[in-house]
């Protein structure tokens, strides 16, 4: 009898704690700042906050094989940043948005392939790729932005009706995830990856290949996520995209998604994205430090994880 109460706690913070923290930080949002429901307000958050959005799609099929990626935020720098530079060269926002895409794709897909094929740890792979991708683009720009990028910008400041453009690629992107994790073999393949990899080999899935596209699925939104961050900007910026991994990471954290792996879900992560977003803008309009803003997103990460350790362990027995 206890074990199923245990269960049903566990179950609970699963699928509803994350609204419950989110429908709370709205509240008290609205009550210390009237601005913060206003509709140009809340629609600005989620538009500057898509790219989190986005790279956190990726981040969570990762964290659901039981790995990390440490290196979307310098992935997103890189791959945006070259997309610019063909906007520049070519003059075609469709090819640049193609370029981004697909550089981060393939840096995704090497990460996976290594780590797999080299039995390397995930995180340490992936912060070698973050150093090495973020050091490779300030080298190749002399670390100076990206200018003139006139039609790009239409995938970070443009509107189809009254949606803007960003929103509408976000929700592409929630609908596809949602689609993989949801109705596709290869969902229910990373979950049972995620679940117990030994088991999962024993059953006949090809664990190695798995991980691998869970990897290039990450890649590809950091590549997107860094295009639609240089299009909002305006400008390709060699130094953007500065920890935008943990950012991805705390949202699909604190939405449910175990970093043991095996458990989560797409809604979770919507309600945790919003809620970085929301947590963000409200200490900005609290003129809170961008310094302490990072401190507080750190506490969170270590509560998240803590919170998910406890209910794992008490679920368990």
């Amino acid at each position: 009898m206890n074990k199923t109460k245990k269960m049903n706690v566990a179950d609970i913070y699963g699928k509803f704690g994350i609204f419950i923290i989110l429908i709370g930080t709205i509240i008290i949002s609205a009550i210390i700042s009237p601005a913060f429901l206003s509709v140009n307000n809340l629609t600005n958050v989620i538009r500057q906050n898509v790219t989190i959005g986005i790279v956190a799609c990726g981040a969570q099929l990762v964290l659901l094989c039981g790995d990390v990626d440490l290196s979307a935020g310098s992935v997103a720098a890189f791959a945006g940043c070259l997309a610019a530079m063909v906007q520049v060269a070519v003059g075609n926002p469709v090819i640049a948005l193609l370029t981004g895409i697909i550089i981060g794709g393939l840096i995704g897909f090497f990460n996976g392939a290594v780590i797999t094929g080299c039995n390397i740890p995930s995180f340490i792979m992936t912060l070698a790729t973050q150093q090495a991708a973020r050091g490779a683009i300030l080298t190749i720009t002399k670390a100076k932005p990206i200018s003139n990028l006139e039609g790009f910008t239409w995938f970070g400041q443009g509107y189809i009706g009254p949606v803007p453009v960003p929103i509408l690629i976000w929700i592409i992107v929630l609908l596809i995830t949602g689609f993989i994790l949801n109705k596709m073999r290869f969902g229910r393949y990373i979950y049972a990856v995620g679940g117990n990899k030994v088991a999962a080999q024993a059953s006949g899935i090809k664990v190695k290949r798995i991980i691998t596209k869970c990897f290039t699925f990450a890649g590809l939104m950091s590549g997107l996520g860094g295009v639609v961050l240089m299009a909002r900007v305006n400008s390709g910026q060699p130094n953007g995209g500065e920890q935008l991994e943990f950012d991805a990471i705390t949202a699909v954290i604190i939405g449910g998604t175990s970093m043991s792996g095996g458990v989560g879900n797409i809604y979770g992560t919507i309600a945790g994205a919003l809620f970085v977003g929301f947590l963000i803008n409200i200490m900005t309009l609290l003129n809170v430090s961008a310094y302490f803003q990072q401190i507080v997103k750190g506490a969170i990460i270590a509560l998240a994880v803590i919170i998910d350790v406890k209910v794992r362990n008490k679920s368990s027995k």
